[in-house]
């Protein structure tokens, strides 16, 4: 019992002192990422997913359309075609995995806070479910997010 004990002593410090590592690199990325970032006009993009996409996109203006930009995150649609038939066989994940996992954590925020979000999840809950309804969503604020960065734009929902 007592080896158990210190085992879970140990473990319990680990992870304050992570938490507390956590907490120092927040702060640290405050300082070189602008809080007036237009990528943080997107709902569902925080801090710290805000910062790791800005950090693995670079310059947004190298992708020419939306497209290039998603096949970068690897959300980009599989697409096999034969002569009679067109078959979808999910995302290529050829990608950045990082940004890919990215997209998917800040869908997952997306579909309850961001109205454009919520409304492609509600439109494509019929035909998709589960993990491929979410990376759809992540594909789609994906796409919003470049055009945001590439038109150097705030977030409109309307538009």
């Amino acid at each position: 019992m007592g080896i158990v004990l210190s085992w879970l002593r140990f473990l319990l410090e680990e992870l304050e002192r992570l938490e507390g590592r956590k907490r120092e690199i927040e702060k640290e990325l405050e300082n070189v990422v602008s809080k007036d970032s237009l990528i943080f006009t997107i709902p569902g993009i925080g801090k710290t997913l805000g910062c790791i996409i800005l950090a693995r996109v670079g310059d947004v203006r190298r992708f020419s359309d939306k497209k290039r930009f998603v096949a970068y995150c690897g959300l980009d649609p599989v697409v096999e075609s034969s002569g009679k038939s067109v078959v979808s066989r999910g995302i290529s994940k050829k990608g950045d995995a990082v940004l890919r996992r990215a997209f998917y954590l800040a869908a997952l925020t997306a579909i309850k806070v961001n109205l454009v979000i919520k409304r492609f999840y509600e439109d494509h809950k019929g035909r998709l479910k589960g993990k491929k309804l979410i990376t759809a969503c992540a594909r789609k604020l994906a796409v919003i997010t470049w055009a945001v960065l590439y038109y150097n734009k705030p977030f409109d929902a309307s538009e």
